[in-house]
């Protein structure tokens, strides 16, 4: 059908109301628009490395939920644990406040230690950051953040298996600028953050970024110690040198960045009443009663050396990155203010990895990319666990048990990714991906026992070296079709591979065997109404076999192999621009993933009744029992762990429904500039264990910020506010020998914040 019969078409069929809805669908979908709306008036087009070059978001057949900077600034997005507010099929847990655990379609990890690496992969700047606590960072200086939904194995490697969070920078510019803000809010809050970027020569630009944030008072309160918790301060540096031939066809550049942390974290807090003595947890919802003061610090940092030339149809890509990161943390593990049971822990994590690449730019039909990968890491892990008399009606002698764990991988890959334009609309896109891991692990413990009476006793065990290769194919086949300019569908095949693994906390050493997915989508892409509406569906259904899940029973980390899940689902996101001021989003993900039938490896955790006791004030405030109801009125004097079969049972930290709408709303006052943003996240609850008992319950997230502008946009000054209906939730929650607990995710917080540019 011709242009103009289209238009003829549509002026007979609009005589009718019905008809007109009719054609104006058709012609969203089947044909070209022709009147042009002003930019101003159509969403922005959105470009990403997704395939390892640059093309249009709505072009690349995989689900990707893009931010840019904007957007994270008006929704107060500061670091990356907050992500999962723009992005619903985004879930992202902590673990031991330093631990960071993102899942997306329901596949993550709850478990931490060496060589226990996140199954959704975290990449900046292309940069793979194998460290879980590498994986929560302030987003300062960043200028797109793309969170690409499902497995990215071909392209992205190892631990790609839930998807990859996409960090990409600011890069430096020849011309000079500078911005920089600062902030004040409750609980005596106050930060700010710096931004210079200029040239120093021709083709030769430099950049540095900053960021500073300071807690002085604590959400709550230690009340064996008297001290506040869950307060701290971090900061964070990044610096960047860029270098670009005449010609433009070689670009060096040179980035370094260090962040540092240092909070009154984990806040863990006894909740049902379940504590080892059996007496109830007094205070508030975020108070603890324990006789250690709860700390986590965290450092990390790296450098990374990218360099480009483009031949004459061939572009080449070397990127070199050295990155260490340190997490120390310190806990009351028997949560009484007894002393009793104390935890601490100090992890190191040091990487290097080289990518090389080799991309097709030749126009034509076919395009492609090459490449190879290498990776060594080496984590350390030193826990210590040491006990005093309990406080639960008999006495034990001190002891110490110093454990000394270095796990070492050395990987190598090869992969390739073609897409052949069968004909202008259609394209078809196979990948593949072979991967070498080799594991090596050390371990020893050393036990020192100091009795009542006697000598004090040290014993020193050693387990032997092990290590053992994991060797794996993944690939990814894709097909797509363009309809219309407007509406392009696809449907794909990939295979996803998390590496195997030693158990840290297993002596001697036991293997963690290799997950795999195999996962099956359907998509459709649109741009409709001149660009002013533009909605994304997904569809898809995932096999995981072998996830790698884990409890902690008896005060230590158990990290099995389960067989696997079954995972499916729906995503939407919607973006509208309903005039030049005014855009409005939406998303939704909706996800059954129930663990696979022969799932008998796992362990109830059941309360002991004492009933003696008198009952937990806070007794199901947060979290229930799905599985096994706790009587109400009565306290309860720990667990107790028995086997168990989950088959068919939620997958651990995985909400059915998620759901995200927001507003942003910018208009002109003749001296300046006003702009209204406001966003609400829902996520419809999870269960926190493989048994299903420790629950999550649903909560809301409303955040707003109302910003003014000066003319040209020189300063600005916001006001904002996060979790403004103070929403009760978990950053995490256990089910232990010792008591359910849960550590506070934070409160209603509330500031302002004054910034300029230039």
């Amino acid at each position: 059908m011709s242009h103009q019969s289209a238009l003829s078409r549509i002026r007979i069929l609009a005589r009718s109301q019905k008809m007109r809805i009719l054609a104006l669908s058709c012609t969203m979908l089947c044909a070209p628009i022709a009147a042009h709306a002003q930019q101003s008036g159509q969403l922005g087009e959105i470009i990403v490395t997704a395939q390892k070059r640059s093309e249009t978001a709505q072009n690349v057949p995989v689900a990707i939920s893009s931010l840019d900077p904007i957007r994270l600034e008006r929704a107060s997005i500061t670091d990356t644990t907050e992500l999962k507010q723009l992005s619903p099929a985004l879930n992202f847990n902590t673990n031991l406040g330093g631990f960071g655990q993102p899942r997306i379609r329901g596949i993550g990890t709850t478990a931490t230690g060496p060589g226990i690496e996140n199954p959704v992969a975290t990449y900046v700047d292309g940069v793979y950051i194998g460290s879980s606590t590498g994986a929560i960072f302030q987003l300062a200086d960043v200028q797109q953040v793309d969170i690409l939904k499902g497995p990215q194995g071909t392209l992205f490697g190892r631990n790609a298996t839930g998807g990859v969070i996409q960090v990409t920078t600011k890069a430096p510019s020849q011309d000079f600028h500078a911005a920089g803000q600062i902030r004040y809010g409750n609980y005596d809050t106050w930060g700010g953050s710096a931004y210079l970027s200029g040239g120093l020569a021709k083709g030769l630009t430099a950049s540095v970024a900053g960021v500073f944030n300071q807690q002085d008072k604590g959400y709550g309160m230690n009340l064996a110690t008297g001290h506040q918790v869950q307060k701290g301060w971090d900061f964070g540096l990044r610096a960047k040198l860029h270098w670009a031939s005449e010609d433009g066809a070689t670009s060096i550049t040179l980035a370094g960045d260090y962040a540092k942390l240092n909070r009154s974290d984990p806040a863990i807090r006894t909740f049902q009443g379940l504590t080892i003595a059996g007496t109830p947890t007094p205070g508030g919802m975020r108070d603890i009663n324990l006789n250690v003061d709860p700390r986590v610090n965290t450092r990390q940092g790296g450098g990374m050396l990218n360099i480009r030339h483009d031949f004459a149809a061939i572009q080449l890509v070397s990127i070199t990155a050295y990155r260490e990161a340190q997490l120390f943390t310190i806990i009351d593990a028997d949560q009484t203010p007894a002393n009793s049971l104390t935890f601490s822990e100090i992890q190191k994590d040091r990487q290097f990895t080289q990518e090389v690449q080799l991309l097709s730019t030749a126009k034509g039909p076919f395009k492609w990319v090459l490449g190879g990968f290498y990776m060594w890491s080496q984590g350390k892990y030193d826990p210590i666990t040491t006990r005093g008399v309990l406080a639960c009606g008999y006495a034990c002698a001190d002891f110490s048990i110093n454990q000394n764990v270095k796990q070492t991988l050395n990987s190598y890959a090869a992969f390739a990714q073609g897409s052949y334009a069968i004909d202008p609309a259609t394209n078809l896109t196979l990948g593949l991906r072979y991967t070498g891991d080799r594991r090596q692990m050390e371990e020893s413990q050393t036990i020192t026992t100091v009795p009542f009476f006697g000598a004090t006793s040290v014993v020193n065990v050693n387990a032997p070296l092990v290590s053992k290769t994991f060797p794996k194919l993944t690939w990814r086949v894709a097909l797509d079709h363009r309809f219309s300019p407007q509406a392009m569908a696809y449907a794909s095949y990939n295979r996803g591979f998390k590496s195997g693994s030693y158990q840290p906390d297993s002596f001697p050493p036991q293997v963690l065997q290799p997950e795999t997915v195999d996962a099956f989508e359907v998509g459709l892409k649109t741009d409709l109404m001149d660009r002013r509406v533009r909605l994304n569906l997904s569809a898809f259904y995932y096999d995981y076999t072998n996830i790698q899940a884990n409890q902690i029973i008896q005060g230590q980390l158990y990290v099995y192999n389960a067989p696997g899940s079954i995972n499916y689902g729906l995503d939407a996101d919607l973006a509208i621009k309903v005039t030049p001021e005014l855009t409005l989003t939406a998303s939704a993900a909706w996800l059954h993933a129930r663990y696979k039938n022969g799932f008998n490896t796992a362990f109830w955790s059941v309360p002991i009744p004492n009933a003696a006791s008198n009952a937990n004030p806070f007794f199901h405030a947060v979290g229930g029992n799905s599985v096994i109801q706790c009587v109400a009125g009565t306290n309860y004097a720990g667990t107790v762990f028995a086997p168990c079969d989950a088959s068919g049972r939620h997958v651990q930290n995985t909400p059915d429904v998620t759901l995200n709408a927001g507003f942003d709303y910018t208009t002109s006052l003749g001296n300046g500039t006003i702009s209204l943003a406001g966003n609400a996240y829902y996520n419809g609850g999870y269960y926190d264990d493989p048994q299903n008992r420790l629950q999550q319950r649903h909560y809301t997230l409303l955040d707003a910020s109302l910003t003014y502008s000066a003319p040209g946009d020189r300063w600005y000054a916001k006001a904002w506010g996060k979790n403004l209906a103070d929403a009760f939730y978990s950053q995490q929650q256990n089910a232990l020998d010792v008591g359910d607990n849960r550590v506070a995710a934070p409160p209603r917080t509330y500031g302002v914040t004054l910034g300029f540019k230039y």
